[in-house]
């Protein structure tokens, strides 16, 4: 995965983590299923910080 794309899908993340807090429920529509916010936050979370850590080891590779 490209660089850009690397960082816009980790950016569309950290705002599901953010907006998950902002529409604050006990669980949330993922996927489909039901399943308990904090799960959602962290999967989103832990999305944003591989993308962001993918964009960072491309930039690396490339020098």
């Amino acid at each position: 995965m490209n660089k850009i794309a690397s960082v816009i899908f980790g950016i569309i993340a950290i705002g599901n983590v953010i907006y998950s807090f902002w529409k604050y429920s006990d669980s949330t529509a993922f996927f489909g299923f039901e399943v308990n916010v904090w799960i959602y936050r962290i999967f989103w979370g832990l999305v944003a910080i591989y993308m962001f850590y993918s964009s960072q080891s491309n930039k690396k590779k490339v020098k």
